[in-house]
């Protein structure tokens, strides 16, 4: 069993690990099953599994607790997994509905994953109907994240729906031989000292930032610690809801044109204008704009290797604009000044830079200390999946529904997956904290029939 260091940023996942804030993301993934229905379907797959088994990194990685995660983020590398300790089997009642479907799921997120073995699970899920099934991915946020779990699905499900001879999403090992991951095997001294330079670039610029905030000046690009008081502040439990909605893609391209913005500018929007009806209807909106913290994948188009390899950019969301089409606007402006602001630094800047601006509440939180000023107070994610219809074996995957993880004082979390015409969305919220997640996503179904509305006139409202 050899050991694995892993980067600061996972090391950073494994350190803040704990029954309030369990760090692992998932992914909920239905299915058509092919001719015979979904039971015969997963009958089959469960007579052709090996146990014990040898799996792949970063399958097999079962984390150390000795030294602490944050030092050193040490792995070790398990021979043989047992699969029944990381699959599990669940049979939804008649008459096996969505709702029940997304409240099981949000019932076995909430749950931390056992760390004392490789920190994955697959959850799969029976009931929905003759021929559909579901499973639910859950693996720690410092083995994967949303941009290495499409590149894996893409490499592991095909877009042939007679192919047969297809794996497991546990026996795949996200590759490692990126142009990136080459040069620096072959001059890994040079490698390691310009990777070293640029996060300290990054900690510096986010250094001068720091100094500049705590002058009252809020002019920078980057939006961190600048959210007013709301009930998103303050410390969680392990209590997680979720709401799920998917919308047409095809949509949210027309609108992007029609508004001259990108797709995730309409994401965003949609984001600021459900938040203001969700907090105005249910709580208190302040008059000041909710800020949110939006990743940003760092990947070269060929690194598809596990762990985290993302930025974090910082943008006001102009939830303090009434009119829909100012709003619009300054959405559009924030993010681009915070998107032109990291696009001057290389991607181990921004990795640094992101990593001290949060160090404060990171290490407030690792030292016990929950209710430790937040650098965002939510999360909202936008990440490019498979255009295509996939197959696994025959079955057809038809949505794939992202789910995040919450933190103290980031009790909120957004994320959303292009899949095969449709944009999914996952709305993760701390349970005992906040209203109902059902409210916000209602209120993103009227966000996006009054942008439809405002941009294609013409066009019938198609949320839902």
């Amino acid at each position: 069993m050899s050991l694995h260091r892993l980067t600061a940023t996972d090391g950073v996942w494994l350190s803040l690990e704990s029954p309030d804030m369990p760090m692992h993301i998932a992914f909920l993934l239905e299915f058509t099953a092919p001719e015979g229905g979904a039971a015969q379907f997963l009958r089959q797959w469960r007579a052709g599994l090996d146990a014990p088994a040898s799996l792949p990194q970063p399958w097999n990685f079962r984390p150390l607790k000795f030294p602490p995660p944050g030092v050193a983020a040490l792995v070790r590398a398990v021979d043989d997994i047992d699969l029944s300790e990381h699959i599990r089997e669940w049979t939804l009642p008649e008459p096996g509905s969505q709702d029940q479907l997304t409240e099981l799921v949000s019932s076995i997120h909430r749950k931390q994953l056992d760390m004392s073995r490789p920190p994955w699970e697959l959850h799969v899920i029976e009931g929905l109907a003759q021929d559909r099934f579901a499973l639910l991915l859950e693996v720690h946020h410092s083995l994967l994240d949303g941009a290495s779990a499409m590149r894996l699905f893409t490499d592991t499900f095909t877009e042939d729906a007679a192919a047969r001879d297809v794996p497991d999403l546990f026996t795949v090992r996200p590759a490692a031989d990126s142009a990136q991951a080459i040069a620096a095997e072959a001059n890994p001294f040079r490698a390691v000292l310009t990777g070293v330079l640029a996060l300290l670039r990054g900690v510096g610029s986010a250094a001068r930032d720091a100094f500049r905030r705590a002058r009252g000046d809020k002019t920078m690009a980057q939006k961190a610690y600048q959210q007013p008081a709301t009930i998103l502040d303050g410390t969680i439990t392990g209590a997680r809801e979720l709401s799920r909605r998917r919308y047409d893609l095809a949509l949210f391209k027309r609108l992007a044109k029609a508004g001259d913005c990108t797709i995730n500018d309409i994401v965003l929007y949609l984001v600021s204008t459900a938040l203001r009806d969700y907090l105005t209807e249910h709580a208190t909106l302040p008059e000041e704009s909710l800020t949110a913290g939006v990743p940003t994948d760092l990947r070269a188009e060929d690194d598809a290797r596990a762990g985290t390899r993302a930025g974090m950019m910082f943008t006001a969301l102009a939830t303090d604009i009434a009119d829909p089409r100012d709003r619009l606007s300054a959405v559009k402006y924030y993010i681009r000044a915070a998107k032109q602001h990291m696009g001057e630094m290389a991607p181990n800047e921004v990795i640094g830079y992101g990593l001290a601006v949060t160090l404060p509440w990171i290490l407030g939180l690792s030292f016990g200390f929950t209710n430790t000023a937040a650098s965002h107070p939510m999360g909202i994610s936008n990440v490019p999946g498979p255009r295509n219809p996939l197959y696994w074996n025959g079955a057809r995957l038809e949505t794939i529904y992202p789910i995040s993880l919450l933190m103290h004082g980031n009790p909120l979390n957004f994320t959303c997956i292009g899949y095969s015409g449709g944009l999914h969305f996952g709305v993760l919220g701390a349970q005992d904290k906040l209203p109902p997640m059902s409210y916000l996503t209602g209120a993103m179904d009227a966000a996006l029939d009054e942008l439809t509305e405002l941009l294609l006139p013409d066009h019938a409202p198609l949320a839902g």
